[in-house]
C-alpha cells in the first residue's frame, strides 16, 4: 500500500494527434481529470489539432510517440531491425525535430507498439533524448505482479508478455539512468492495454509501491469505442477516458497519498532517498 509522500505517479495518454476523438479526450482528461502528459504522433492525421490543444493547455506535458514500425512512418519491420536499424536513427531525429518545429519542447520519448525497446533501437532513443535535452524515456516493466494480483480475463497471456518486456528493459533501464535520463521505476499499461478502466485504476492505485510510476492509457472521447469485454482493435477506449475523468479515481489518489506529477514538476526528485 502507498504511504503519503512515498509514491509519485505520471499519468500519460498515447496516440495524441491520431484523431479528433483522441485529442478531445486528452484535453478534457487534462482539464477535468488526472491526465498530466500526452505522447504526440507527430505525423498523425489530427496532429495540427493536437498542437492547438497543447498550446491551449501549457500545463500538459507533451512527448513524442515515435512511429517506427507502423502507421505513417516507414514500415521498417524486423529485417531493418536486424540490419542494425539502418535508417531508424534518422527517422527518430526527424520526428523529434518535427515536434520541435511545432513549438513543443518534448517532455519525454516513447513509441507506438513499444518499438523503441528493441535492443538496436533503444540506444538511438537515448542519444536523441540527450541531443535535445529530453529528460525522460519510457520503459515498460514492473507490471507483472500487479497484473497477476488483479487477475481476470487474459491474465496468463498478459503475464507472459510482461516477462518478455521486463527482461528486455532491465539493462536498458540501467543504461538510460547512467546517461542521466529519468526512467520511471515501473510503467503500467502494456498488460491491460485498452482496458485501463476505472475499476482497474481503483484497484491499482492503493497498491502502488513507493517511487516513480508511469501509467499510460489510450483514451478517446468517442463513445462508440467501447471496451467492455476486451480492447478495441486500436486499443483506443472510451472507458479509459471515463477512468481518467472519474472523481472516484481522483479521490482514490488523495486517500492513498499518491502525488500526481505534472509537466512543471521534477518527478525524479520525488523518489524516496533523493535529497
Amino acid at each position: 500500500m502507498s504511504q503519503a509522500g512515498a509514491a509519485t505517479l505520471i499519468v500519460s495518454a498515447d496516440d495524441f494527434g491520431g484523431s479528433p476523438g483522441l485529442n478531445d479526450a486528452v484535453e478534457r482528461a487534462h482539464r477535468d481529470g488526472v491526465l498530466g502528459f500526452a505522447s504526440l504522433m507527430v505525423r498523425g492525421s489530427a496532429v495540427r489539432d493536437a498542437v492547438r490543444v497543447a498550446r491551449a493547455n501549457p500545463g500538459l506535458g507533451v512527448g513524442v510517440h515515435l512511429e517506427l514500425c507502423s502507421g505513417s512512418a516507414p514500415a521498417w519491420g524486423l529485417a531493418s531491425f536486424l540490419n542494425r536499424g539502418r535508417g531508424i536513427e534518422s527517422e527518430i531525429e526527424s520526428q523529434v525535430r518535427l515536434c520541435l518545429s511545432f513549438g513543443i519542447k518534448p517532455t519525454h520519448l516513447d513509441s507506438h507498439l513499444n518499438a523503441h525497446v528493441h535492443p538496436t533501437v533503444f540506444p538511438m532513443v537515448v542519444r536523441a533524448a540527450l541531443r535535445h535535452g529530453i529528460p525522460r524515456v519510457r520503459l515498460t516493466g514492473g507490471e507483472v505482479l500487479l497484473r497477476a494480483g488483479f487477475g481476470g480475463r487474459g491474465a496468463a497471456a498478459a503475464l507472459a508478455l510482461g516477462c518478455v518486456f521486463g527482461a528486455l528493459g532491465a539493462w536498458m533501464r540501467r543504461s538510460a539512468a547512467q546517461a542521466g535520463l529519468t526512467v520511471p521505476d515501473r510503467t503500467l499499461g502494456l498488460l491491460r492495454s485498452g482496458m485501463m478502466t476505472e475499476d482497474y485504476l481503483l484497484w491499482l492505485i492503493p497498491r502502488l509501491p513507493g517511487g516513480l510510476t508511469e501509467i499510460y492509457l489510450h483514451p478517446t472521447a468517442d463513445p462508440e469505442a467501447k471496451a467492455e469485454h476486451g480492447p478495441t482493435s486500436t486499443h483506443h477506449s472510451y472507458a479509459e477516458f471515463l477512468a481518467l475523468t472519474s472523481p472516484r479515481v481522483r479521490e482514490c489518489l488523495a486517500r492513498s497519498g499518491v502525488r500526481l506529477a505534472g509537466a512543471g514538476s521534477r518527478p525524479e526528485a520525488d523518489r524516496p532517498g533523493r535529497p
